[in-house]
């Protein structure tokens, strides 16, 4: 498991932690183990139960990933494990009250021959220690596992869920007692994004026809909605009605290009003053306490994650712990119900972090794990934020890592777009970009147009530009880097995964001049395939409720022409190519195909398929495999020196 020490058992001074990032005009580092970079997180996403008595995490032991429940306050330092198999995948854990924890899970199903991906709900008791499946036969499409509301004492949940696999979702409310299931909102063709207050009443459903909104809305539990055709925002992410009211609040595009979070009259659809607006980016989260009945905090990032509070209270706590943490990324990230006890993440872009417990009676604050021990006092490589201007003007956002003691001219750099495509990349650490840093790289990480949290010019700056613009970004920072002196022009690679992992083939295809060799784990081969796979939908999800028709672009834009696997005869840099083989995101048969492909047109190449993984690391020998694999390719096509 790691280093894992408990509040109980060791209280620290308010102190900076031991990871620290070495100046890049430093000696060159000591060469620091494949392993300790592979090893996977003994601890992430803890939450702490409503009575803060309990810790919820998930963690990996033995190559196996699992969920864990630790007792804060007992002597014995067990914990309680929760399994739920190798044939699902662990989505989320959260509370149900103090005794119960929810798991949604994510899994394969088959329909007419093709496989998708689906997410169910379990319940798992910690007094029975009893594994039971949610919603029955009331869910038999591939969406069962999104919950709306979560009753604060655990004795009920709203799920939302599809009936088929061609229905809207429905809302089933599930007694956590006895399992009884009953559907409580029915399908409305549409609508696939459902909303219930404070108090547990479903209030609202988003929906869209076309390329418009519409709001299902009632001022009451099992009222009758009202629809409502003509909405004053232009894009919607979230709606938060105030138990009780017509009032609440909505995270939205008001017309500013950039999502922000506002006052919102339900009654009379009217959108009044803005809580929070970033003029650069957009506000990714919002944190409503039930304890007060108001918004409590907005979340935004710029370079890297932010939060601010309007609970005076929390603003105070969240500026001791910037005082007693500095430079670095401070979040309270999970709090007991009385907001006494707390869950705090502590990172930087050259620390893998530390998860403390804050004790707000107490004024304590003490460590509780460190999910990376093995890379304790190890000299990791500092990451700058940076900017860049692509050939059309458009200015894109990027991080660039230098290796230590190497200098700051004629570096060998691996450039490595994000997956998505729509997320971006921020201020955190990120193991591989640290492990090429330590064998000598400079690694960029571009937010190329198509990244979302830049507002809405910079997403549709992408639309139909899969393989053209979107990767021009990618090459107009190699330009940039080889300009300014920083990159040598005859070393650069190029590595990613998902997306990025397309990028990466797509670029040893049409940029051989740039590109001395590639590296593509869980890529995507053919673009018209995978948007026959993929289920992403949702009117709530930033911009995914078009994301087919961004990827297509123009009608007169052929997908086949920015596929790697039609032009893999083409192919003259070195490739190499990894997948695991129960991928649920991009299907192995993307990969496949590729290496079917590059064999026929009798191009040599490199072809890994990891038999237990899927869309990334669960096993720390894998990952520890590939990340060998990369090094021993580097050093052949692209050495470090």
């Amino acid at each position: 498991m790691g280093k894992f020490a408990m509040a109980a058992a060791v209280a620290l001074a308010w102190t900076a932690p031991a990871f620290a990032a070495a100046p890049a005009t430093a000696p060159v580092p000591e060469r620091i183990s494949t392993e300790a970079f592979a090893a996977l997180a003994s601890f992430s996403n803890p939450r702490i139960s409503a009575d803060g008595k309990r810790i919820l995490a998930i963690a990996y032991a033995g190559g196996e990933k699992i969920i864990l429940v630790y007792d804060i306050d007992g002597a014995d330092g067990r914990f309680t494990r929760i399994n739920v198999g190798d044939k699902l995948e662990v989505l989320s854990a959260r509370w149900a009250g103090s005794r119960r924890v929810l798991l949604t899970v994510y899994g394969i199903n088959k329909e007419m021959g093709i496989e998708l991906p689906l997410s169910r709900l379990f319940l798992f008791d910690l007094d029975t220690k009893e594994m039971k499946a949610l919603g029955g036969d009331k869910i038999g499409g591939l969406s069962g596992g999104n919950i709306i509301y979560v009753d604060e004492q655990g004795g009920y949940i709203l799920l939302e869920a599809q009936r088929t696999v061609w229905s809207a979702p429905s809302v089933l409310r599930i007694d956590l007692d006895t399992l009884k299931t009953k559907e409580i909102v029915q399908p409305v063709g549409g609508v696939w994004s459902w909303y219930a207050d404070a108090g547990g009443a479903v209030r609202a459903g988003l929906g869209s026809e076309g390329d418009k909104y519409f709001l299902l809305y009632r001022e009451k539990d099992e009222g009758t909605f009202r629809r409502i055709n003509r909405l004053n925002f232009d894009n919607i992410e979230a709606l938060m009605p105030i138990a009780g009211t017509d009032q609440g609040y909505v995270r939205a595009d008001k017309g500013s290009g950039r999502f922000g979070l506002y006052r919102y009259d339900f009654s009379t659809q009217t959108i009044g003053e803005p809580l929070f607006e970033h003029p650069d980016v957009d506000v990714d989260d919002a944190d409503y306490s039930r304890r007060t009945g108001t918004i409590s905090a907005v979340e935004y990032t710029d370079d890297r994650d932010r939060i601010l509070w309007f609970d005076k209270d929390m603003k105070a706590i969240q500026a001791k712990l910037d005082r007693a943490l500095p430079d670095r990324t401070n979040r309270v990230i999970s709090r007991d119900a009385a907001d006494d006890r707390m869950v705090v993440w502590s990172t930087s872009a050259s620390d893998p972090g530390i998860y403390y417990l804050y004790e707000r009676a107490k004024g304590r604050l003490s460590e509780l794990a460190r999910p990376h021990a093995a890379l304790d006092g190890k000299a990791l490589a500092p990451v700058a934020a940076v900017h860049y201007a692509a050939r059309d003007g458009l200015t894109i956002p990027a991080y660039l890592t230098k290796p230590i003691g190497r200098g700051d001219k004629g570096l060998p750099l691996i450039v490595m777009p994000h997956g998505g495509p729509f997320v971006r990349d921020k201020w955190e650490y990120d193991e591989w970009v640290q492990f090429l840093a330590n064998r000598g790289y400079a690694v960029l990480q571009p937010n190329y147009r198509g990244s979302t949290g830049y507002g809405k010019k910079f997403v549709e700056a992408a639309n139909g530009e899969w393989g053209r613009k979107m990767q021009d970004d990618l090459d107009d920072g190699v330009r940039w880097l080889v300009q300014s002196g920083i990159v040598d022009p005859k070393r650069v690679c190029i590595m990613g995964g998902s997306y990025g992992g397309y990028a990466a083939m797509w670029a040893a295809v049409r940029n051989p001049e740039i590109y001395r060799c590639a590296i593509s784990f869980a890529g995507i081969s053919e673009v018209r395939g995978i948007l026959r796979y993929d289920p992403s939908t949702g009117v709530a999800r930033r911009y995914y409720r078009d994301w087919r028709d961004r990827v297509r672009g123009d009608a007169k834009f052929n997908l086949d022409a920015v596929s790697p696997l039609t032009r893999a005869a083409s192919l003259k840099v070195p490739l190499l190519i990894a997948h695991g083989e129960k991928d649920t995101r991009v299907p192995v048969a993307q990969s496949k195909k590729m290496d079917e492909a590059l064999k026929r047109a009798g191009i040599e190449h490199e072809f890994i398929l990891y038999p237990d993984e899927k869309h990334g690391f669960s096993k720390a020998e894998d990952a520890t495999d590939f990340l060998k694999r990369v090094e021993a390719f580097l050093a052949r096509y692209n050495p470090a020196g």
